[in-house]
């Protein structure tokens, strides 16, 4: 019987020790991060937010699609062209902290958001987002959203402390 017992303790016991001894990597969120997940729930044209955050689409993990992403061709009306483009150095940045996210749960990141996010999706007003990340020295976020008819790489900037959508990039539609 102890024999047994062990048998089945000891696996989890490995991994549990793997997993803190950091064997098992996984994407650890920055404050910064956070406070473009907040900014990303309370803007006034985001609709509700459902409360677990993602890590693939379409089968496929977001770091694939992002892979393919070469640029932001629709803001080319508000932004430099030079700023739209991704060096080979800051696509695998991106592709690499987009690989190491996990599914997060928001209410349990952002305290104070407890109630703004869905945990049933009905209707066509919701939004399910990734967790974003902040690149180019703190300027600007990206992250995935996806809504009832599409999903979609979103840019962000910091303007004056906030952050504010200035253009995205579809994967699909339907």
């Amino acid at each position: 019987m102890k024999q047994f017992l062990f048998l089945i303790i000891a696996p989890g016991l490995l991994f549990f020790s793997l997993y803190k001894s950091g064997e098992f990597q996984s994407r650890s969120i920055e404050e910064s991060e956070l406070q473009v997940l907040s900014d990303i729930i309370q803007a006034d044209s985001v609709p509700t937010v459902y409360y677990k955050t993602i890590i693939s689409d379409i089968n496929q993990p977001l770091s694939r699609h992002l892979y393919y992403l070469n640029s932001f061709e629709l803001c080319t009306s508000l932004e430099n062209l030079d700023s739209l483009k991704m060096d080979r150095e800051e696509k695998d940045y991106l592709v690499e902290r987009f690989t190491s996210m996990e599914t997060e749960n928001i209410n349990k990141l952002i305290r104070e958001l407890k109630n703004s996010t869905l945990k049933d999706l009905k209707g066509h007003d919701w939004l399910i987002i990734s967790l974003p990340v902040i690149f180019r020295d703190g300027k600007y976020a990206i992250y995935y959203s996806i809504r009832a008819y599409g999903g979609q790489f979103n840019l962000m900037k910091n303007i004056d402390g906030k952050w504010k959508n200035i253009c995205y990039s579809y994967v699909w539609t339907a």
